[in-house]
């Protein structure tokens, strides 16, 4: 029986996320995903203009499972710690998938795509939309337009500190965790200070 065009293409997308949890993305080729999965070459490049876009949809899942992380953290009237708690689930959570993490991280320097797809940017947008939630009710007196800013750029510095995270060889002597703590708080230490100018 011959498998659908959707079938085969969710079929290599779980191979490849496989591939990508247990070895890694230097193992994530064409030639190696087709000796995994048991499809050839041809019918990859069939599914997937290129192997960026099967990344980029690797990448999604991986922003989805961040976001179903995020959205589960409880919320308190503490925005301050609700932001705390969003930056601790977001460590955990990118230790614990260190492999997939890093696939997304790469992909912002390595890919040949031009344009980044809109479903994938939706996917980015709704995680910076956690943050600027809180943010708007711990910085009341800054504009909805500065707040929206400030959103993204926390989520900038989260998303450049993660490279520290699934990093195993540089900084081994710091504790990974506490220093994204410091860093992100130095960051809402500041927005307070500019808040009371």
């Amino acid at each position: 029986m011959l498998k659908a065009k959707e079938e085969i293409r969710d079929d290599l997308i779980f191979k490849a996320r496989e591939v990508l949890k247990n070895k890694g993305l230097e193992f994530l080729t064409a030639r190696k995903l087709a000796d995994y999965s048991g499809y050839s070459v041809g019918t990859i490049y069939n599914q997937f203009k290129s192997m960026d876009n099967l990344i980029m949809l690797e990448n999604c899942q991986t922003l989805d499972e961040l976001y179903d992380t995020l959205k589960k953290v409880e919320q308190s009237s503490d925005a301050y710690k609700n932001l705390n708690y969003l930056a601790d689930k977001f460590v955990d959570f990118v230790l614990k998938n260190k492999s997939l993490w890093f696939t997304l991280y790469n992909f912002h320097f390595t890919n040949t795509i031009e344009h980044y797809e809109l479903f994938y940017l939706r996917r980015i947008a709704k995680i910076t939309k956690l943050l600027e939630h809180n943010l708007r009710k711990l910085f009341v007196r800054i504009s909805a337009n500065e707040r929206g800013v400030s959103a993204e750029v926390l989520n900038v510095t989260m998303f450049a500190l993660s490279s520290l995270l699934t990093t195993d060889k540089e900084f081994v002597r710091l504790e990974k965790k506490y220093v994204v703590q410091i860093l992100f708080n130095t960051y809402l230490a500041g927005m307070t200070y500019l808040q009371k100018k």
